[in-house]
């Protein structure tokens, strides 16, 4: 259970999730089953950017004992559970493997681009955790984009092998409104957690937005963030599903309303208790964000 815990392993369930939400709601419709990837294809390159994912919590836990355990924060696994050569050596082997079936599934599809983006990323792991992490809001951007990367990188290349087809354009547009609702609410989600880490995160000067700027200013940015992207939901679902009753009210009741509470929440809150319910009011509006693309069937 450790181990599970250390990997976030209900994060990886939510990225399986959205990858093959993706997979059966947009490519398989658009191209047919015989233009994309085979199943074993998919679910083996799926399986090298969750291993890679995975080696990135896993670092990330064992640069962050000080500042997680200053913040008092129970989910502190490396240096009490799991001892922290250990998690090194998981760091490794889940990284090198994840990079080789990478390798090999890209080879075998003749994509090999593929594969050097899944090196960089995973580098860009490892340097944002040692280092890039303190530079002020850069280490929220990377987060965001990485979290892009990892949810439409497999798409990406199912519509690279069909870029001729018909509906490539039409397919390219959702990707990038898919792209964009992911990183705007990741980009919340680690502003959040910065929220709630503060008296950490001063204590060893790491540079976060609300270190930097304050709890007003961060505050107001979240909230902006928070408008734009009922704004984003609410165009799509006029323009898109304006006959279906169903979609729009799903889009009201489970993504615009509990975003407009995020914002009350969040102005509201004083403590680490109020920030963690807004987190999981978060990855609440990130879990219907997802479930929204069955609309798309």
């Amino acid at each position: 259970m450790k181990y599970l815990k250390l990997i976030r392993f209900q994060n990886l369930v939510v990225m399986v999730l959205i990858q093959y939400l993706i997979r059966f709601t947009l490519i398989i419709p658009k191209y047919g089953k015989v233009n994309v990837l085979s199943e074993l294809y998919f679910a083996l390159l799926l399986f090298s950017i969750l291993l890679i994912v995975a080696a990135g919590y896993t670092i990330n836990d064992y640069f962050d004992i000080k500042v997680d355990s200053e913040n008092k924060d129970e989910r502190v696994i490396v240096g009490r559970t799991i001892k922290r050569r250990i998690a090194l050596v998981i760091h490794f082997i889940l990284t090198s493997v994840g990079l080789i079936l990478g390798f090999y599934i890209t080879y075998k599809i003749n994509q090999l681009v593929i594969s050097i983006i899944l090196i960089v990323c995973a580098y860009i792991l490892w340097i944002y955790n040692l280092k890039l992490k303190r530079i002020f809001f850069l280490a929220n951007l990377i987060v965001a984009g990485l979290s892009v990367i990892f949810v439409t990188s497999i798409a990406i290349i199912e519509i690279l092998l069909n870029y001729n087809h018909k509906a490539s354009v039409d397919s390219i547009a959702t990707l990038l409104v898919i792209a964009a609702f992911a990183f705007i609410l990741s980009l919340m989600h680690e502003i959040i957690k910065d929220l709630r880490t503060m008296e950490g995160d001063k204590k060893y000067k790491i540079r976060t937005l609300p270190t930097v700027w304050g709890l007003l200013k961060t505050k107001e940015f979240l909230k902006w963030l928070s408008i734009l992207t009922a704004f984003i939901i609410s165009v799509i679902a006029i323009t898109k599903f304006k006959t279906n009753l169903t979609a729009l009210s799903y889009a009201f009741i489970f993504l615009i309303g509990p975003l407009f509470l995020l914002n009350i929440w969040v102005y509201k809150a004083q403590d680490r208790i109020d920030y963690e319910r807004i987190s999981k009011l978060n990855k609440f509006i990130i879990f219907t964000g997802i479930m929204s693309l069955l609309f798309l069937i």
